[in-house]
């Protein structure tokens, strides 16, 4: 007989997890996120994202509930991968950060990636833009936005005592992204000009060590 269905919340899966499930459910929302990159939020359904993974039609609505359970489980895995990755670069840090060391690491942490591969990149600017329409994920990008904060914090030498030190970390955090954008969409910039853009930033935010 077949396995009876239970009910879920989004963002959780519909059937008890086992090793070779997750590993399923890991290689379809690998393809959703590459479907992101490649064709924006209207171009993930369960249809696309089953070619591309290369997995019957079935195996994605056995593990979400709808389209908007696929997109939102799409961008926490996103979301998790991308944790694991950049904290590693900061867990890695030791002694006094200077300004060099700073960007140096943040360059490691965001620009190295988009310019290797930056359809992932692009992914990613797709999620937040659905966060902008789609309120089913905008806690997600939320949380994304969070993470990355707090990261950028730790990575950041001592700053200007007369700006806010959450204002300081926004701003770089933005600058980021925004230059990370830029990269992808003109495909020109260097990781050494992206590094050049946001080392004059980090200088007059920061205190020389």
């Amino acid at each position: 007989m077949g396995e009876a269905h239970t009910a879920t919340t989004r963002g959780t899966s519909p059937r008890q997890r086992t090793s070779t499930g997750e590993r399923k459910r890991a290689q379809i929302l690998d393809a959703s996120v590459q479907v992101f990159g490649t064709g924006g939020a209207s171009a993930v359904t369960h249809r696309a994202v089953a070619k591309v993974a290369h997995v019957p039609l079935g195996s994605t609505t056995y593990y979400f509930t709808d389209r908007d359970d696929l997109l939102l489980q799409t961008m926490a895995h996103a979301r998790a991968a991308e944790a694991i990755r950049l904290a590693a670069s900061v867990d890695a840090l030791n002694g006094v950060l200077t300004v060099d060391r700073s960007v140096e690491v943040l360059t490691e942490m965001f620009f190295d990636k988009t310019v290797a591969d930056p359809l992932y990149d692009l992914a990613l600017f797709e999620m937040f833009m659905e966060a902008t329409r789609n309120v089913t994920v905008r806690n997600e990008a939320r949380e994304w936005s969070a993470m990355i904060g707090v990261l950028v914090d730790r990575v950041l030498p001592p700053s200007d005592p007369d700006l806010p030190r959450s204002t300081v970390v926004e701003i770089v955090a933005c600058l980021v992204d925004g230059l990370m954008l830029e990269a992808v969409s003109n495909g020109q910039w260097t990781v050494a000009d992206l590094t050049q853009r946001l080392r004059v930033v980090v200088e007059r935010l920061c205190i020389p060590q």
